[in-house]
């Protein structure tokens, strides 16, 4: 790709002295250590600069003008989206010839798309309508009625029960269950009575969603997951949640049932949302945070249970402060002691 190209799709604006710009070629997009003739990097933090100056890359992704560099520099705000962006142009997956494999089972109730890919052992089950060039894997399963968008991936075993539906240029990577039943029971006198599961989950465009994760079909309604959410591997949505745009959960965190997440919510590894809840925009979770009451306002959380970034630190200097106070309350006492025994002998 030329690099005058690369240039105008990125919105970047380009810095060089040289006089052959019109010719340079990018045949690649690297990080700033494997980078050499032909390649796009990066650099995302000054740390880096002398990297940098020594790099034989093409061309270079940058905030600021690196005067050591003598390459062309396409100056951007925020480096590494820019190069993200740019990788996306120059990463295609091979997912293979669109059409349907014989080895593969679909219903024929079940209506296909233009030059969707269908490969072996996969089933497509009644009434299910896929979009324009999606691709399913080996061994996945969509359930009867199931609806999905145009540019959506379904990697090998990805579970989908029926009747859910799934945005456009969504990617479920493997062995992700979409619309398994939530975790639903009535309890009386000793015995436990299933409360059946009679809603779906709605997937919006753009969401991602890890190996191995789960997102409960809801009680009643929709379980809403909606646009450019982004899910690690191992990631739990209880039935009935409700996610808002743009939000990214690590893995092993979770969501438990009925709660309702803002926007832009961000969740750490192994952190966990209590059911019933609202979790308001912009709010940051971090790691093996356990949020048990309702948040409010943004910021970051931290803590079982999770209170302000703040509050939890001004905690944890006095818990680290509890040995030197056990040590100073045992002195006093024993100061006091000693004064209530000379007190006595005076008696």
């Amino acid at each position: 790709m030329r690099l005058l190209d690369l240039n105008r799709s990125l919105g970047t604006t380009i810095v060089y002295a040289g006089t052959d710009l019109d010719h340079i070629q990018i045949a690649q997009v690297t990080g700033i250590t494997q980078a050499g003739p032909g390649s796009l990097t990066f650099l995302a933090s000054s740390q880096y600069q002398s990297l940098a100056a020594q790099s034989q890359a093409a061309a270079l992704i940058t905030r600021d003008v690196v005067p050591e560099f003598k390459g062309p520099q396409l100056l951007h705000k925020d480096p590494h989206f820019a190069y993200a962006k740019a990788a996306q142009l120059f990463h295609r997956i091979d997912h293979g010839t669109p059409g349907v494999s014989p080895q593969a089972f679909v219903e024929a109730s079940a209506r296909l798309g233009r030059d969707v890919t269908v490969h072996p052992g996969a089933y497509i089950g009644a009434r299910a309508v896929l979009g324009d060039r999606v691709v399913v894997y080996p061994g996945v399963y969509i359930g009867a009625d199931v609806t999905i968008g145009d540019d959506t991936v379904l990697y090998p075993h990805v579970v989908i029960y029926y009747a859910c539906v799934i945005g456009r240029r969504c990617i479920l990577h493997a062995g992700s269950v979409i619309g398994a039943d939530g975790f639903g029971y009535a309890v009386s006198s000793g015995e436990i009575c299933k409360i059946p599961q009679m809603g779906i989950v709605r997937l919006g465009d753009d969401v991602e969603v890890g190996a191995l994760s789960s997102i409960d079909r809801a009680t009643n309604g929709e379980t809403l997951i909606k646009n450019s959410c982004k899910f690690d591997n191992h990631v739990q949505i209880g039935h009935n949640v409700e996610v808002g745009e743009n939000c990214m959960f690590s893995a092993q965190s979770g969501v438990a049932g009925s709660t309702k997440v803002g926007q832009w919510v961000l969740m750490g590894g192994q952190s966990g949302i209590a059911d019933h809840l609202t979790v308001t925009d912009r709010v940051r979770i971090a790691a093996k945070t356990a949020v048990v009451t309702p948040l409010t306002e943004g910021g970051t959380y931290v803590g079982f249970p999770a209170v302000p970034q703040k509050e939890w630190g001004r905690n944890l200097v006095y818990v680290k402060r509890l040995k030197d106070y056990e040590k100073r309350l045992r002195d006093l006492e024993t100061r006091l002691a000693s004064i209530q025994a000379k007190e006595e002998g005076l008696t």
